[in-house]
């Protein structure tokens, strides 16, 4: 959780003294303006750490801006493990001829994991999976999964990475907003 120091509030508070209604005007603002920098931060330190598409990412977050009644924002991520497929995989498609072992890497700076008696499968409905037999039978298959995104999020390195950015934008950001209210925007 990210708040406005109380020095920046007391300078914001002078500096805008005889404006009405020009600090909660201004917090919105940078605080809004933080929830997009934040996201797009995340988005970027999560690919630093792993091997997974910006897409997959970017679409389990939920931003809920600040308004003038409720001054706070979130960035909310919620998500399934994601298959392990959408990482970084060797064979890259699925070939009944070829018995190569299925490696996979899942975080960037590490090499790829052989994964026994994994086989790639292109399914009835087009999806491309990574598979375990169930028992030594055909069927049933079992698909492997790797992190969600929101575990993604919470591991130390990225979090830090997010939190950084985040107190930087605010910083800077408060400072344009009250040129800005002063200015007459």
């Amino acid at each position: 959780m990210i708040e406005f120091s109380d020095q920046a509030i007391k300078k914001a508070e002078t500096l805008l003294g005889g404006v009405k209604d020009a600090l909660p005007k201004a917090q919105v603002r940078v605080i809004n303006r933080c929830l997009q920098t934040a996201r797009a931060e995340a988005v970027r330190a999560v690919r630093e750490d792993y091997a997974v598409d910006a897409s997959d990412v970017r679409k389990t977050m939920e931003i809920k801006n600040a308004g003038f009644s409720n001054p706070t924002g979130t960035i909310i991520s919620t998500g399934n493990p994601i298959d392990l497929a959408k990482f970084d995989v060797s064979p890259s498609r699925p070939n009944r001829k070829s018995k190569n072992l299925v490696t996979v890497r899942v975080k960037l700076g590490s090499g790829r994991k052989p994964i026994k008696n994994a086989f790639l499968a292109r399914l009835s409905n087009g999806h491309v999976g990574i598979f375990i037999r169930a028992n030594k039978a055909r069927f049933p298959i079992k698909q492997l999964y790797g992190p969600s995104v929101p575990q993604m999020l919470g591991s130390e390195g990225v979090s830090k990475k997010i939190e950084d950015k985040a107190v930087e934008t605010m910083e800077k950001r408060l400072d344009h907003e009250i040129d800005r209210i002063l200015e007459g925007h």
